[in-house]
């Protein structure tokens, strides 16, 4: 590893990084590797890194901040051959959790420059948004984007918001499409599941795998109200798989259809309502550091 470009977000997960910027340097001069770092502005960031990249040369550009950082750079970084890092500064940070990468930043950063590489598989939906994590329709999706709108943060908030969703839930009758099959279900949810789990630690995938060439489909079947502790015991022993409410397969491509409007979210991110999502696997892997022994 020659050269990082530190790509920062100021304000993820609403953490300082007033030392951010002197604690990269030590940990880049220590290990003699030279460096950039440029900030995001919130606008024409896209055009920003792409810039950056082309102005520094770099070996490895390293996302600090949260999912949406790192998606944010995986979009330049999509078929260039340069390697993404991820410094884990968001408030959830769930494909850094899944990628066993530390908050700690020097820890983090020790772990980009021994540079050990994946080749992590992408997802394209609906032919706009990259989803390098988790994305879905339905419940959670609705959860995060009354979360985003409701103004208030933390824990008793978002929990605030999870029991308002949860006794207001509503399953929508969906059509998935794969090639000449199809079948229709009525869920709650429906996840496009490239990693295994959410950054709270809830296993939606337990065989997930994000270099296998393919992602899993999990769709949550309509369940009654008194389920709803085993489905949460499920999610956090790693069970879904044995759940009778939920439907787990693998593919490369689907399409999924609802009479009306659903929100999508893509790696923690509201995208809007939609009434068909389709998701497909890229052709091109994205190489990212992970720490050595990464399985």
């Amino acid at each position: 590893m020659n050269k990082i470009l530190f790509v920062v977000n100021p304000i993820s997960g609403g953490i300082d990084k007033s030392d951010l910027k002197t604690e990269l340097k030590s940990c880049c001069t220590e290990s003699n590797v030279a460096f950039d770092l440029i900030e995001t502005k919130g606008e024409d960031d896209h055009r920003l890194i792409s810039e950056e990249i082309e102005k520094s040369k770099p070996d490895a550009v390293v996302a600090c901040g949260g999912d949406g950082t790192i998606n944010l750079v995986a979009q330049v970084l999509l078929g260039k051959g340069i390697s993404l890092g991820i410094i884990p500064l968001g408030s959830a940070n769930g494909l850094a959790t899944e990628l066993l990468i530390p908050k700690n930043i020097r820890k983090a950063v020790k772990i980009i420059i021994k540079n050990h590489v994946i080749d992590m598989d992408v997802l394209r939906i609906n032919g706009k948004f990259l989803s390098l994590h988790l994305s879905d329709v339905g419940f959670n999706a609705k959860l995060i984007k009354n979360f985003d709108e409701g103004g208030s943060r933390g824990k008793l908030a978002y929990a605030a918001h999870f029991f308002k969703v949860l006794f207001k839930k509503a399953p929508s009758k969906y059509t998935f499409i794969m090639g000449e099959n199809s079948f229709r279900r009525r869920a709650e949810m429906v996840v496009f599941a490239n990693a295994s789990k959410y950054g709270t630690g809830a296993v939606v995938n337990p065989d997930g795998c994000l270099y296998d060439k393919k992602f899993e489909v999990c769709i949550f079947k309509p369940y009654p109200w008194y389920a709803i502790f085993r489905l949460a015991f499920d999610f956090f022993t790693g069970r879904m798989k044995q759940s009778p409410y939920v439907k787990i397969f693998s593919t490369t491509n689907i399409v999924v259809r609802s009479k009306k409007k659903v929100p999508l979210q893509v790696d923690g991110e509201v995208m809007g309502d939609f009434k068909q999502v389709k998701v497909t696997l890229e052709d091109v892997p994205l190489p990212i550091i992970v720490p050595p022994g990464f399985k």
